[in-house]
């Protein structure tokens, strides 16, 4: 079996049981660093339900990003333009980022749009798309390279998280993020598949070494989210908001006008 990130070929390094009945097989590339499950067949039981019950994180991690999002696009565009939540759920982090100021807009295939109706991405309908956020999705990506190519023909600036693996290991069976128990995580990524990815697109990557990274054609941002993490703490955004105009009331009146 190939890479699905470089096509080097793989090893399987992990066996263990997902959603109590099946068996997932983990595989590694020793190039790149990929890791991957190599026979999800278990996800359309899985996504009966997109945004699995047990993820009690949802409403807190969107606030917690939003903020961030915020700070970093402030940095990089003086929050002017238009941003897309790609794969953005029930619509939450697009609501939030409109209520600050932000003009964003939401898209999902897969699920409801509960809180930003009338605030989706309609392609070749909107102006140019400064940046993305993509929160949470790329462990959900069973082939990610077609999802990021996705996004890079809508933006080449792809602000997204998910939680690396320790480089060129196979994290432990008690590492979490696996989501045995939901069966929804099938791809994993180390600092250096991003450094991959990056090279392989002609992008820069950057990180906060943790879980919040980002792929744009923009240069020398080598500790830009380490930042935006230092601002959030100080609580920057606060001022930041205050300079900015809510879409709250005005999306109101275009909506009620619009027959929603």
């Amino acid at each position: 079996m190939n890479c699905k990130i470089c096509a080097h070929d793989v090893t399987k390094t992990l066996t263990h049981t997902v959603r109590t009945t099946h068996t997932a097989e983990y595989m590694l590339c020793p190039k790149c660093d990929f890791m991957f499950v190599s026979n999800p067949t278990w996800l359309a039981e899985a996504y009966s339900r997109p945004i699995n019950i047990t993820d009690t994180g949802y409403v807190m991690r969107n606030i917690f990003l939003s903020r961030k999002t915020l700070l970093l696009f402030a940095l990089l565009f003086k929050n002017k333009g238009t941003f897309l939540d790609y794969a953005g759920g029930y619509g939450m982090l697009t609501r939030i980022m409109r209520d600050y100021g932000l003009n964003f807009l939401w898209d999902d295939p897969y699920t409801e749009n509960l809180f930003s109706p009338g605030f989706e991405y309609t392609k070749g309908a909107h102006s140019t798309i400064n940046a993305i956020t993509c929160f949470e999705c790329f462990e959900h990506f069973v082939d990610p390279l077609p999802e990021i190519e996705k996004m890079l023909h809508i933006s080449n600036t792809i602000l997204f998280s998910t939680v690396l693996k320790p480089v060129d290991i196979c994290p432990p069976e008690q590492w979490e993020y696996y989501g045995f128990n939901h069966g929804q995580h099938t791809s994993f990524y180390s600092e250096k598949t991003f450094r991959c990815i990056a090279k392989k697109y002609n992008l820069h990557y950057y990180t906060d070494g943790n879980n919040l990274h980002l792929l744009t054609k923009k240069r020398e941002l080598q500790g830009i989210l380490t930042f935006v993490n230092i601002l959030t703490k100080l609580q920057i955004d606060v001022f930041v908001r205050k300079l900015l105009r809510s879409k709250t009331t005005s999306d109101q009146v275009m909506l009620i006008k619009k027959g929603f």
